[in-house]
């Protein structure tokens, strides 16, 4: 029986691409912390498997990461 809606899955080189990106921009001093669970919903959400590239998307990714996840700039 053919299935209708078939879910691939993230290959190794693509979950460890995406965890690179994740871990290059959480470590970044402007980056909010307490924003890494939504972040990562981001990433896994915006990129399905094999539709992530991420030297064509990095910029992309920490421009959504500034504008959405930055700490507030209260604390100067």
């Amino acid at each position: 029986m053919d299935h209708l809606f078939v879910k691939s899955s993230y290959q190794p080189e693509e979950l460890a691409e995406l965890k690179s990106i994740f871990d290059d921009i959480t470590g970044q001093p402007w980056f909010d912390p307490d924003a890494k669970v939504s972040f990562a919903k981001y990433l896994i959400e915006t990129f399905p498997a094999e539709a992530f590239d991420a030297q064509r998307y990095r910029s992309v990714v920490a421009a959504s990461a500034r504008m959405f996840y930055c700490r507030e700039s209260s604390a100067a």
